[in-house]
């Protein structure tokens, strides 16, 4: 590898590992698979840093990457639903910590195409306009799906209030 592609490659790995990981883990809720996936994710980027020609949309197409990177585990893989007791927890109890738990879980329950514009939209602050050119889908059908993930949130939200 020359070392201009090298530095290239270890300025984004190290700016976007935890962003990489954390998508992995929101759209596959398996940690391991998650690892595999955030490992490929970055074998691909290596494999086509070159392609690469604006670097100040390198987190647009490093998602992109990423999300195309879990769809393909999800399509390969029978998916074992793994209870979010099993997932690291904060040590102190608060209710904070139990919000976020009871969100994660009601995420979780979302449909594949619902859940990754939640994590592009929410999590990762892409606009509308960026979410339909990384998905490949129109605007108003990522602004449906916003709302539509919201709507069913809210409904997943209540029933664990109960």
């Amino acid at each position: 590898m020359r070392p201009k592609k090298e530095k290239q490659f270890e300025k984004i790995y190290s700016e976007h590992k935890d962003a990489v990981f954390g998508i992995c883990v929101m759209y596959l809720r398996d940690y391991q698979l998650a690892e595999d996936a955030a490992q490929e994710t970055f074998i691909r980027v290596l494999k086509k840093l070159s392609s690469l020609k604006n670097e100040e949309k390198v987190k647009a197409w490093i998602t992109s990457v990423t999300i195309n990177v879990c769809r393909d585990k999800l399509r390969g893989k029978t998916r074992v639903e793994i209870p979010s007791d099993n997932f690291p927890q904060s040590s102190k109890s608060d209710g904070d910590t139990d919000i976020k738990l009871s969100l994660s879980d009601a995420i979780a329950k979302l449909s594949p195409e619902l859940r990754e514009v939640v994590i592009l939209f929410y999590y990762q602050n892409f606009n509308q306009a960026e979410i339909s050119k990384m998905l490949k889908i129109p605007r108003t059908t990522v602004a449906y799906r916003i709302r539509k993930a919201k709507e069913q949130l809210k409904e997943y939200l209540k029933e664990d209030l109960r």
